[in-house]
């Protein structure tokens, strides 16, 4: 049955704000304009998936959004600013390849022209091709690494997109609820998986980006991907759910669950241990810290599940993808600070080597000058384990 969830944000003014970021952090890296490719660029850009499609963004005023004849139609219902593909490849020979890169190099240098900002640097991301890249430099183009800016000015959400991660917070909590109730003994890992599937799309997600279902051994070590394994009596079950919800946003988040009724003394402290890390982590990451404080305030991790923690970040932020600050002692002097309204990922997993089970639980805060906000109170852990 649908979950009855209310969009509690403003898609135009989110439009906006991404906008006005991204060409806040182009002046900032002097960056003349972008030209990306990837379909997650588009969907951060003009918050609409456009498949085989391509944004420009000059250094002030409205993106150019060029997409296929096919697609025209449903695009212009809620983006004006369009024109055809400046090129589309065919499979063929090399030379059309060529002929084909270097129409594009041609279009994006007058494009660059136009604004004024022609032989300045332009960032990309993907463009399709290696030959696209050759053709570029060939034609005197100062290329760039645009992804650094994508990734910075999207790593800070904007108002409503906090808006959208409360609400994929619900979305994950109507998912992770409808997989708690079909857990029993006898049902599979991969039908369990069918039950998350289905109850993400009736609670409004976009997409399932990734989906981990594990029970028993596969657990310990972490097997990922869901197979025909049955569920028995006494063992955990663990769920990683990876789905796009509104406006092209990811979440991430794991719990765990008992199968049946008579955990052991062993597995009730192995659960209470890793929910009392998750809780102690998320406390730690507060606006202004860095990765190195962050890591002095975290809960320290019992030695037997020290190595296959470290496996894993302390945290990491997430958005449109799961790239940008990374929390973890490897990565200290290169993680920089958090800053307030990023969106981050707790994780924990804790699980001897060698052994055959263990907890996978996951959070979703919002980072804040004090305390975070937590996103995930409403989905279900085991109550039964947890107190």
């Amino acid at each position: 049955m649908p979950a009855a969830i209310a969009e509690t944000w403003d898609e135009k003014r989110l439009q906006r704000e991404r906008l006005e970021k991204l060409q806040s952090e182009m002046k900032r890296r002097d960056i003349a304009a972008l030209y990306l490719d990837d379909t997650i660029n588009i969907r951060y850009v003009l918050n609409l998936r456009v498949p085989g499609g391509a944004v420009f963004i000059p250094p002030q005023g409205e993106a150019i959004a060029f997409v296929r004849p096919r697609d025209m139609g449903y695009v212009s219902l809620r983006y004006g600013n369009l024109r055809p593909p400046l090129f589309e490849y065919h499979a063929g020979s090399d030379e059309e390849e060529e002929e084909g890169s270097a129409t594009l190099a041609d279009s994006i240098r007058q494009l660059m022209a136009d604004y004024g900002v022609a032989g300045e640097r332009l960032g990309v991301d993907k463009l399709g091709r290696p030959g696209a890249f050759i053709a570029l430099i060939k034609g005197g183009i100062h290329l760039v690494d645009g992804m650094l800016t994508i990734n910075t000015a999207r790593s800070v959400k904007t108002q409503d997109e906090i808006e959208v991660y409360r609400v994929i917070g619900q979305q994950y909590a109507h998912s992770v609820k409808a997989f708690r109730d079909a857990i029993r003994p006898g049902v599979t890992e991969n039908e369990l998986a069918s039950v998350v599937g289905t109850a993400w799309y009736e609670a409004g997600g976009e997409d399932v980006a990734q989906l981990n279902v594990c029970a028993g051994e596969n657990m310990n070590p972490w097997r990922r991907w869901p197979t025909q394994r049955a569920l028995q009596e006494g063992e955990f079950v663990g769920i990683d759910l990876h789905g796009r919800g509104p406006c092209g946003l990811r979440g991430d988040s794991s719990r765990t669950f008992f199968v049946g009724e008579r955990p052991t003394t062993e597995q009730r402290d192995l659960y209470r241990q890793a929910y009392g890390y998750l809780l102690g982590s998320a406390d730690a990451f507060r606006a202004g810290r860095s990765v190195a404080e962050v890591l002095a305030e975290v809960p320290p991790v019992p030695e037997k599940y020290r190595v296959q923690q470290e496996n894993y970040h302390v945290g990491h932020d997430i958005g449109m993808t799961p790239q940008g600050i990374k929390v973890n002692k490897h990565r200290i002097e290169r993680g920089g600070r958090l800053n307030a309204n990023q969106v981050i990922a707790i994780e924990c997993y804790f699980g001897e080597v060698g052994g055959r089970q263990a907890v996978k639980l996951e959070e979703m805060i919002v980072v804040r000058d004090g305390p975070p906000e937590r996103l995930g109170l409403s989905i279900p852990v085991d109550e039964r384990l947890a107190a």
